[in-house]
């Protein structure tokens, strides 16, 4: 079975930049996986073949009775910048340690390495509906026998998800971890999204506080990226605002990812 999708992905829109690798392995103190780089090296980021991780451990997604697994919608692009835009969010979750994301699941699930000295790194995910890290696999290519495009029936448990009211409730508050977690919530419900957008696109341009505006500007991007048409809509206006945070934000990569998407409609 091939890695990649080639239905949703014609061609490597961004080559993976050797600077870059060097550069992020000097920062974790430890090699990325060979089998991996060399699928990025081919393609660097998007759709793979399986959409689900198989994992042995219980978890908000899936149950026993329909096998354990978890959504994988897409490898993010190896690049410098990409890696610190997501470190940020992987702090923000108390994830420690030399860490990498290398991977996400329906805006909830992030497939991350963690790396120790002298051995290659375990993969292991973060699941932010329940703020939790799992192991998952002592290497990628492990991690790789996991992998299937069988997608078993979803079974949602009834007290996981929040409600929008619900959602909205919790905005009200002033705890940032709780509402960072209803919008992830929120992302999920695929309601009101054009209102979603518009409450990340304040968030970015009056946030001051800079460790949540990495992953504000992430959801940004994750909801566009999945709604063609807001994104063509408010393509411009997000460009001007990504562009006004200067250094705060990674604006060439952020803005490479709307530019893929609009790539991969045409």
């Amino acid at each position: 079975m091939p890695f990649w999708d080639e239905d949703l992905q014609e061609e490597t829109i961004i080559s993976v930049n050797e600077t870059d690798i060097t550069r992020i392995e000097q920062a974790v103190s430890g090699r990325l996986p060979a089998r991996y780089l060399k699928q990025m090296r081919k393609q660097n980021g998007g759709v793979p073949e399986a959409k689900v991780v198989m994992v042995e451990f219980e978890n908000t997604w899936s149950d026993e009775e329909t096998g354990l697994h978890l959504p994988l919608c897409s490898m993010t692009s190896l690049t410098f910048e990409r890696y610190l835009d997501e470190l940020s969010v992987l702090r923000e979750w108390d994830v420690e340690g030399n860490v990498m994301m290398f991977a996400e699941g329906e805006g909830s699930y992030f497939w991350y390495f963690h790396f120790t000295e002298d051995t290659e790194p375990t993969v292991w995910c973060l699941d932010i509906s329940d703020e939790t890290p799992h192991f998952v696999a002592s290497t990628y290519d492990e991690w790789l026998t996991k992998l299937s495009s069988d997608v078993p029936e979803v079974v949602m448990p009834d007290v996981v998800f929040l409600t929008l009211p619900e959602i909205k409730d919790i905005l009200r508050g002033d705890d940032e971890n709780e509402k960072l977690l209803a919008y992830s919530h929120w992302m999920i419900l695929d309601e009101e999204q054009e209102e979603l957008i518009e409450a990340f696109m304040t968030l970015i341009e009056r946030n001051d506080q800079p460790d949540f505006l990495g992953s504000y500007a992430y959801y940004l991007m994750e909801v566009l990226t999945n709604n063609p048409d807001l994104l063509d809509q408010k393509r411009d206006v997000v460009t001007a605002l990504i562009l006004s945070k200067g250094d705060d934000l990674d604006a060439e990569d952020l803005l490479s990812w709307m530019d893929e998407e609009k790539d991969l409609e045409l």
